[in-house]
């Protein structure tokens, strides 16, 4: 036998070093596993905690526009009836001035006894 040349028993102490070193590999696959997993969980909860505040603040946006427009709408309905009574006013001034007469006199100034 060359010396480069192993005995069974130093083969059946490789194999099962071997076999020692895969089940530490796989322990240590398992354990970056269950990291991994503790990682997509919590990007998912992220992820939905974000999704959630996304939808609190578009409903505190529709709230705001809802708001908005209705204070708009009661504005331009007050300033609607407001220029109906202007309206209502001018063509009543308008009617009464153009039943008035306008009498202008030339003379002197004062009572006529001067």
């Amino acid at each position: 036998m060359s010396s480069s040349a192993q005995s069974p028993r130093e083969v059946l102490e490789a194999v099962r070093r071997l076999e020692a070193d895969l089940d530490a590999i796989r322990a240590r696959a398992r354990e970056r596993e269950r990291d991994l997993g503790e990682v997509r969980r919590a990007i998912s909860a992220d992820a939905a905690r974000e999704r959630q505040a996304l939808v609190e603040d578009m409903e505190r946006l529709v709230d705001l526009i809802g708001s908005s427009w209705r204070s708009t709408h009661d504005q331009l309905a007050t300033l609607t009836h407001e220029v109906a009574g202007l309206r209502d006013f001018a063509e009543r001034t308008a009617g009464s001035l153009r039943d008035a007469r306008v009498e202008l006199r030339l003379g002197p100034p004062g009572n006529g006894s001067g």
